[in-house]
């Protein structure tokens, strides 16, 4: 009878304390999944100075791609500081900003410029925030002309636009499209927030923040950290970390200044180049 006695009692206690060991579990469970389970990421990836080569624009194409692979990455903030550059280039950041969008919250931060093809690339986001005074704006599109073949008995061409790829008059036309491919664009992605008319746009102004929320060009005022809560927002998440994905930027122009894009825009080619690259003067 003892034992018998004996056993009920263990039994009884293994029951009453079942519970906590019960809850010790939970405790124990969801301090292991915290640990082994990542917390959500807003990731910012900078995009600043002149996009004029196909390396520096593959590495922010590159940095896209792994915000967009990385399942931790909930959001993305454009930290954007650029004048523009070459119009192929631009277009293709655009594009990739455009597909990243479909899967994740895309914000575009400005800091003190984001002109011509800066700006494009901000469009492509879908919200948009700039402090006071930064330069937004100048929607338009920069081109050289063709220059006409020069007297050279050591190269022979075939045809009579071989050197030169198409005459000036052509030239002016495919600049004209590009404009207007560049509008439209902008149209599209702002929709009814623009208070700007084509033809308005299409002077190319530049404005400050405080102007260009006024006209619908961003949505509103603040800082990088005003664009990371947004981004947070708009993917769902409050407890997130902040994680920069860096983008390695082409050394030539680190520097690049209003010298140096005067030079650039002014020197003359024998094929025609467009640029969506906001003109400076000294």
């Amino acid at each position: 009878m003892a034992v018998l006695e004996s056993i009920k009692n263990t039994f009884r206690r293994w029951v009453t304390s079942l519970p906590f060991f019960v809850l010790l579990g939970l405790v124990l469970g969801t301090i292991i999944a915290v640990q082994l389970i990542p917390r959500p990421k807003v990731a910012i990836i900078p995009i600043s100075g002149a996009i004029l080569e196909q390396s520096f624009a593959d590495n922010i194409l590159e940095a896209l791609k792994r915000a967009e692979d990385d399942n931790s990455v909930r959001a993305v903030v454009l930290q954007i500081a650029s004048p523009g550059g070459g119009s192929s280039v631009i277009e293709q950041v655009y594009l990739d900003v455009l597909q990243l969008r479909k899967k994740k919250p895309v914000v575009a931060s400005i800091g003190s410029i984001a002109a011509s093809g800066g700006y494009y690339i901000a469009a492509a986001s879908e919200r948009i925030y700039a402090p006071p005074t930064s330069i937004v704006g100048s929607i338009g599109v920069i081109g050289n002309l063709p220059s006409p073949e020069g007297i050279n008995e050591q190269t022979v061409t075939s045809g009579l636009f071989k050197a030169t790829g198409s005459s000036k008059r052509h030239s002016l036309a495919e600049l004209e499209m590009v404009r207007q491919q560049f509008v439209s664009e902008v149209i599209s992605q702002r929709g009814e927030r623009l208070k700007l008319l084509p033809e308005e746009i299409s002077l190319a102004m530049v404005y400050s923040g405080s102007e260009a929320l006024k006209l619908g060009l961003i949505d509103e005022i603040g800082t990088i950290t005003s664009a990371t809560r947004k981004a947070a927002s708009l993917a769902g998440i409050r407890n997130y970390t902040v994680e920069e994905i860096p983008v390695q930027q082409t050394f030539s122009f680190l520097f690049f200044g209003p010298a140096d894009m005067q030079k650039l825009i002014s020197q003359n080619s024998t094929t025609p180049t467009y640029y969506y690259l906001a003109f400076e003067s000294e």
